[in-house]
């Protein structure tokens, strides 16, 4: 490799590269070795979104809009205002994933069952596909799930999902059909016909998702989607919502776990004690990820070295650059930590207010 200061490395040294400018050397331990492929960066690593859909933004509709929310509540016996959500406000394209994150408490349930009008809002207005959300044609196009979701416990899993589908008024005809494929999308047709007493929390909420899919809605708000599933259950969840994306579902979901956040989301909303402190997409954020390269060569004993680039430009510089120079590259390996850094400092900065 010809002498250039943003490639001088040793064989211990990771560089943070950008486009243009000269890095200053990080030391860090080798990572272990992956066998991800350069042109697939985006496979399942560390907090990294699993073969997430391609993003065509053009031409899509609103399918939520959300502006100026606000709403308190009273508390006490001189009934003070405490709590709840102030001047929140954002956008969801239709055919996207929207993550409201934030601490417990920070307000993200306040703000859906605003947006649902189960509670009713002091100020704000709230459109669902360019409908009122107080208009029972807009709430139609919503499927739902609680963070703690209340089922009749006598009932199975395939007779709740018979008394939501006829609350939904799906025709008879269908009615069958409908509950089978949400049973099977959610991993329940083997425990459709056992009590909801018997149910695990986490088959409960598999069940909660399998009433939200029911009457095919365009609209997905899900409260804590994998609260008490085990890390198999998550994943399987986690493909789920990116076929019902791939699908053209539009998709809000909250939580205050960030890798699950970060492996689905395209857009972010960090709610601190009521409040937005920031709202876009991860790409705008962190200019697109970090990337490990792994590049052969070196005079010790690991006998490689590693090159840490920030965002697909610099990554497409390293590789074109080994390429040039005729060194093999080991692996790509995509960085984690991005959502959880961008949390931290949303945090910060409304603290240092």
């Amino acid at each position: 490799m010809q002498s250039d200061a943003r490639w001088m490395v040793s064989m211990h040294d990771m560089v943070s590269i950008t486009p243009g400018k000269t890095p200053a050397a990080e030391v860090h331990p080798p990572a272990a070795a992956t066998l991800a492929s350069p042109a697939t960066p985006h496979r399942e690593t560390g907090t990294q979104r699993e073969n997430p859909v391609p993003d065509t933004p053009l031409a899509r509709q609103t399918a939520l809009r959300v502006q100026g929310l606000g709403k308190t509540f009273r508390s006490g016996f001189l009934r003070r205002r405490d709590g709840g959500v102030q001047d929140v406000s954002f956008t969801v394209p239709e055919g996207s994933v929207f993550a409201l994150l934030g601490h417990n408490g920070a307000g993200k349930t306040t703000t859906i069952n605003s947006i649902l009008d189960l509670i009713h809002p002091d100020s704000g207005t709230v459109e669902i596909f360019g409908v009122n959300h107080r208009r029972q044609e807009a709430r139609r196009q919503v499927g739902y799930l609680p963070e703690r979701p209340y089922f009749f416990e006598h009932l199975t899993g395939r007779e709740l999902l018979g008394l939501y589908a006829d609350l939904l008024e799906i025709p008879a005809v269908e009615k069958n059909e409908c509950i089978d494929q949400v049973l099977e999308r959610t991993r329940m047709a083997e425990a459709a016909g056992r009590r909801l007493r018997k149910y695990s929390k986490g088959m409960l909420q598999r069940i909660g998702l399998a009433q939200a899919l029911l009457g095919d809605p365009r609209l997905l708000i899900l409260d804590e989607p994998m609260s008490g599933l085990d890390p198999l259950g998550r994943r399987e969840v986690r493909h789920l919502l990116q076929e019902l994306k791939a699908q053209g579902k539009t998709i809000i979901l909250s939580s205050h776990i960030v890798p699950d956040v970060e492996m689905l989301a395209d857009t972010v909303g960090i709610l601190r004690q009521g409040r937005m402190v920031h709202v876009g997409t991860l790409a705008e954020a962190t200019g697109g990820g970090t990337y490990q390269v792994r590049i052969a060569g070196g005079t010790d004993q690991s006998g490689y070295q590693v090159l840490t680039a920030h965002g697909v430009d610099a990554l497409r510089e390293v590789l074109d650059r080994c390429g040039a120079e005729g060194l093999p590259v080991l692996g790509v390996e995509a960085g984690s930590g991005i959502l959880e850094d961008l949390f931290v400092k949303a945090h910060e900065s409304q603290e240092a207010r």
